[in-house]
């Protein structure tokens, strides 16, 4: 599996149910991300909530000998955030996390999204710390627009403005001074600053005229992996691409059930496709399907398994759980209070430390702070 974006495709699903570089060269060595913080959260029966909350809500769960559990995405507070957008710019936000990264936002039930983004998540999923830094970005957003921008895919909506009056048949152009391909006649962005695309990036235009965020427009690397970045040119292209497969969970090599002896990304060592988007459980492994490959997360890692139980998607459980999101006691309002389950434990948090004020549930859409 490899894309730059491969070809256009733009993935509408919610969760309800410049220049060229060598072949020997390695730029990319040592291409390192900024720690994100951690931000796992010890579920209780106490209110939770703002940045100057009494409770720990920065580090992993705290086990018996005192030492700090795996860390979550986000910490709880950014997770409402996050959220709290997720619902805001339904569904183009989180198609948009779920095409580009392979991480599920759900944007009906908040309980599930805030278990998502704070719940521990397994310290051994390729990737994790890059992913972390995209999902404190989209935290950090005031708009749809400026959280679509931390993403290397957005989809935008008809009446996107930056779009303007785009027809139909509009054709792909730069913007944002090469940091951005428009795709706005197929309803998506491409944003070549993001970390999925190499340093360097920009929108070029190869020579059938369609615009990709690439390194160069003089392609003669031989197809390599450069650490996580599997550095190539186009097939019948002219660019060469540089992408990170850790954006996506993915490792960058060669798959044992491929013997075109090519490299690309791929789930471990293997080349899994996939066409429906969403998550699903094999065994102990919960995997992701971002519309072209699974994506992994070992529950195992965690010591928790893998289930479908009680909603539309899976997540990592645990024997000692005493709730899931899917519970009906879950995204109630009590005041602006939200009643959560997060990584299997009871969460009341507290919608206001945020600014903000909890949101009774409507149709589908289930009570969230907003």
């Amino acid at each position: 599996m490899r894309r730059a974006w491969r070809a256009p495709f733009v993935v509408l699903a919610s969760f309800a149910g410049a220049a060229g570089i060598a072949a020997s060269c390695t730029t990319f060595d040592g291409v390192t991300v900024p720690p994100a913080q951690d931000a796992s959260v010890e579920a209780t029966p106490d209110v939770l909530g703002g940045d100057d909350a009494s409770e720990d809500t920065s580090s992993g769960e705290t086990g018996d000998d005192g030492t700090a559990g795996p860390a979550g995405f986000l910490s709880i507070d950014d997770a409402a955030r996050l959220c709290s957008l997720a619902f805001q710019c339904d569904p183009y936000l989180s198609s948009s996390a779920l095409t580009a990264m392979a991480v599920p936002i759900d944007p009906v039930n908040y309980s599930l999204c805030m278990h998502w983004m704070a719940a521990p998540i397994p310290q051994d999923r390729v990737g994790l710390a890059v992913q972390q830094q995209a999902l404190q970005c989209i935290a950090g957003a005031k708009t749809c627009a400026q959280a679509g921008s931390c993403l290397s895919l957005e989809n935008v909506a008809p009446n996107d403005p930056r779009c303007g009056d785009a027809s139909p048949d509009a054709g792909d152009y730069c913007g944002d001074e090469g940091g951005t391909v428009f795709r706005c006649s197929q309803r998506y962005l491409l944003h070549c600053g993001s970390a999925y695309y190499a340093p360097g990036s920009q929108c070029m235009v190869d020579v059938d005229g369609t615009h990709w965020c690439a390194l160069g427009n003089n392609c003669s690397v031989q197809n390599s992996c450069i650490g996580t970045i599997n550095d190539y040119c186009g097939n019948g292209s002219v660019l060469e691409f540089g992408i990170n497969c850790a954006y996506n969970g993915y490792t960058c090599g060669m798959a044992v059930n491929d013997d075109s002896g090519i490299t690309g990304c791929y789930t471990g060592d293997m080349d899994l496709q996939c066409s429906s988007p969403g998550t699903t459980c094999s065994g102990k492994t919960l995997q992701v399907c971002d519309g072209y490959n699974l994506s992994e997360f070992d529950c195992a890692a965690l010591g928790d398994t893998c289930s479908t139980q009680g909603g539309s998607g899976a997540i990592c459980v645990s024997s000692s759980d005493t709730c899931t999101p899917y519970d009906s006691s879950e995204n109630k309002c009590t005041g602006n209070t939200i009643s959560l389950c997060i990584g299997g434990k009871q969460v009341a948090f507290d919608c206001a430390s945020l600014g903000m004020t909890c949101v009774p549930a409507s149709g589908a859409t289930s009570g969230h702070c907003g």
